[in-house]
């Protein structure tokens, strides 16, 4: 029998097929073209993939899901079945290194200890690397909602997935980053729909949203751009 990963789709990424305002989306487009990039949780490998076929890029998952890492190698140059919350957790991609990104898309709320393996990220990555972190923002106002009805409930995905381990806003997923050492540069706020039609407005404004009420309250999926400090 074949087992489908949970984090899975059949076909590399398609920036044609999304929302520019996607998590997706938004992540492809902070990518460097020709970078070596280390994916954490790299699923099957559908960025990854995206990634070395149209951004020219090598790179190098680490996936803890066996049947994901299956499909991922024939999507990218290398990938290993790895335990990210494993002490030695970075020790397959160290003969690959160093690195000019690391990735972790929507990956670091599903461990334990996702501090600890952004410290030990620093001795793979190059001087002035890129750290590109996606976070689900729990003060998403559905949430909010929820809560105030006195409903705490989890789901198969989304914010409320019951296998994430830690819940972030936009204050303490800037502190995740900080507290490892990093240094951030940018914030960007993909949404689901409010916070989408909110982004295409400012664009065709040309103002910017307000810097915290609008990514705390609607923001779906907080995406930071760091580096070393």
């Amino acid at each position: 029998m074949t087992v489908t990963p949970k984090y899975h789709l059949n076909e590399r990424f398609d920036p044609q097929r999304a929302h520019p305002d996607d998590a997706h989306s938004v992540l492809m487009r902070l990518i460097p073209p020709g970078s070596r990039v280390l994916e954490l949780g790299c699923a099957s490998g559908y960025l990854s993939g995206y990634m070395e076929s149209s951004l020219g890029c090598r790179v190098t998952g680490l996936e803890a899901d066996p049947a994901a890492t299956a499909i991922a190698q024939t999507r990218c140059s290398e990938v290993h079945t790895v335990d990210l919350d494993a002490p030695d957790a970075l020790a397959a991609a160290r003969p690959s290194a160093p690195y000019d990104v690391l990735l972790a898309a929507a990956v670091l709320e599903h461990l334990k200890y996702p501090e600890r393996i952004l410290e030990q990220a620093h001795d793979l990555l190059t001087p002035g690397a890129r750290v590109i972190v996606s976070l689900p923002n729990v003060a998403h106002w559905r949430i909010r909602l929820n809560l105030l009805l006195g409903r705490f409930d989890y789901s198969d995905y989304g914010v409320m997935d019951r296998t994430h381990l830690r819940l972030y806003t936009v204050k303490t997923g800037r502190e995740l980053l900080t507290g490892a050492g990093y240094t951030l540069d940018t914030l960007h706020i993909a949404g689901s729909g409010l916070q989408n039609a909110l982004n295409a407005l400012a664009r065709r404004s040309s103002r910017p949203l307000p810097p915290l009420v609008l990514p705390g309250m609607f923001g779906y999926e907080l995406i930071y751009v760091a580096r070393q400090a």
